[in-house]
């Protein structure tokens, strides 16, 4: 009998966690698991995976986003739970995760899994969120029957003390190595010379990713080398802001926006040095992947210390000058290599990992 899995996502776009379910569900044993993704109507657009999935056998339920109704999305979640036969729920969603799975307990489903992707929800600090925070974790950790975390870091921030199982974001290494042949031909399509000295960030235009602090130090780089060009990779609803900070600070020719692209390897292989300035992450797959890459990394010292799984990666705090963070990327080397730690992050490791999982017996 095959189990079907919802996986409470909330969007199906180019980010890191789905990325690393999309790798898991190529990989998996479908003939014994099977998944199908709950995403909120406001993501409804954002298909980059939608067609994938559906050839894989998988299926993609739509509901109201619970911010802007939550009474319409636990009627609606709740009526999806009675309909269909989901043997197991996998909950990626860090605030209010922990509804999902009351939702599929009382619905009867008996495997109940909280997956942890991040440090910290981005949420405000103030008493009513403070309570909302704490009766959610509640909800949480009395409901889930598994509990699994990208990092050290992710799992203690949201299961507060209960045990965990750390889950590596795999990722398929052999997808990042390129001829040089192959990264001229990239550049060249971008516009960029081989003498472009290139930094790279993947991620949502959101303010987590913190894309306005990169633009700043990509100006300071301006200064040690005027060839540098800034290749910012993702898109979201910052991106007319970011815009027009890239105007104020008069880099418009060093800053290539690519929007959301399905060529990731690629563009990572024509990077000198990979950078990250966001204010919380819990394992970032994008740092994986540019360690599979043999990139630098430059990372803010918010970032789970457990991305480090090569040589060459340096954490720079956010207080630090953009100077400072400069100085950082521009020394030398900027090449990398693979280690066995990084060679245990491939997907067909995290692959038997997740079967095993999801091949468990819940009495409850």
């Amino acid at each position: 009998m095959i189990k079907r899995i919802l996986h409470f996502q909330g969007r199906m776009g180019l980010g890191g966690a789905e990325s690393f379910m999309m790798n898991l569900y190529r990989k998996i044993d479908r003939s014994k698991y099977q998944f199908d993704f709950l995403i909120y109507d406001d993501y409804e657009d954002v298909q980059d995976y939608h067609a994938e999935i559906e050839k894989l056998g998988g299926r993609i339920f739509v509901v109201t986003n619970p911010k802007k109704n939550i009474i319409k999305y636990l009627i609606q979640v709740n009526r999806l739970l009675k309909k269909e036969s989901f043997s197991i729920a996998h909950n990626e969603v860090y605030f209010g995760g922990g509804i999902n799975l009351w939702l599929a307990k009382k619905n009867g489903i008996k495997q109940r899994i909280a997956h942890s992707h991040a440090t910290e929800d981005g949420k405000s600090q103030n008493m009513v969120m403070s309570w909302l925070r704490r009766f959610l974790t509640y909800l949480l950790l009395t409901n889930a029957t598994d509990f699994l975390a990208v990092s050290k870091e992710a799992g203690e921030s949201l299961f507060k003390g209960h045990p965990f199982e750390i889950v590596h974001n795999g990722i398929n290494l052999q997808s990042y190595q390129f001829t040089d042949e192959e990264k001229a031909s990239k550049r060249k399509e971008l516009g960029l010379s081989t003498e472009d000295f290139i930094i790279g960030n993947i991620g949502r235009l959101e303010k987590q990713k913190n894309q306005e602090r990169l633009l700043e130090i990509t100006k300071e780089l301006n200064h040690i080398n005027e060839h540098t060009k800034l290749l910012l990779i993702g898109e979201g609803s910052l991106r007319a802001m970011l815009e027009e900070k890239i105007s104020d600070l008069g880099i418009k020719d060093s800053v290539i926006m690519t929007g959301e692209r399905n060529d990731i390897p690629e563009l990572l292989s024509i990077m000198d040095v990979f950078v990250m300035t966001s204010l919380y992450e819990g394992l970032p797959m994008v740092g994986l992947e540019a360690q599979a890459a043999e990139l630098k990394l430059v990372l803010a010292d918010t970032i789970s210390r457990d991305t480090k799984l090569t040589d060459n990666v340096v954490f720079v705090s956010l207080n630090d000058t953009a100077k400072e963070w400069a100085n950082q990327i521009n020394t030398k080397p900027y090449t990398n290599k693979i280690t066995e730690e990084l060679k245990s992050y491939d997907v067909s490791y995290t692959t038997a990992q997740m079967e095993n999982i999801y091949s468990r017996e819940i009495g409850k």
